[in-house]
């Protein structure tokens, strides 16, 4: 099945494969526009909430790693010049619970439709246990691979942050210098 794949999606995939063997099991091909790219979607673990977890070629030429509400695009699967730590850096850090996705709900407002406002992947030591970010969310969801830090929790949002930002993220930074300022910040 590998070989009919374009060129660069057979590379990409080779080398996934090459790392994890195991997951030519849930390969399939796209084809789009008379070009075959390939898709691995990992179905979750029995005890996570989440999954799959999926690393497709099918977008501009780039791998698109995603899990829950979070992707993340890259050049290659394995390092390179171009891609430094390519995206298998990524993949592991989320089948090691080292990154978890953490989402930024909405429901109930009358200018936004409800679901997922924002994503992200954010290390499992900084998951945040309030809503710091988004004026609009009122909930969190948090998905790990293994399920260890699942939760969904409400989370209105709190326009003070404490001074103990824990977070290294520059936006979240900007925030912090602000509120540790004692300024309000706009919304």
């Amino acid at each position: 099945m590998i070989e009919a794949l374009e060129p660069y999606s057979r590379q990409m995939a080779e080398d996934l494969f090459s790392v994890f063997p195991d997951w030519k099991q849930f390969l399939s091909v796209v084809a789009e526009d008379g070009i075959n790219y390939f898709r691995v979607e990992v179905p979750p673990l029995p005890e996570a909430t989440n999954g799959p977890l999926g690393v497709t070629s099918q977008y501009n030429e780039e791998i698109t790693v995603y899990f829950d509400s979070c992707h993340r695009h890259y050049a290659s699967i394995l390092p390179s010049t171009e891609e430094p730590s390519g995206a298998i850096a990524f993949i592991q850090q989320l089948l090691n619970e080292e990154l978890v996705v953490v989402s930024y709900l909405c429901s109930g407002d009358n200018l936004i439709k409800d679901g997922v406002f924002s994503g992200a992947a954010v290390p499992a030591a900084e998951i945040p246990d309030a809503n710091y970010e988004y004026y609009y969310a009122n909930a969190l969801r948090v998905r790990s691979w293994k399920g260890t830090y699942d939760n969904d929790f409400s989370a209105p949002y709190v326009s003070t942050k404490p001074s103990h930002c824990p977070r290294p993220n520059p936006a979240v930074e900007r925030t912090c210098a602000k509120s540790r300022a004692g300024r309000s910040l706009p919304r």
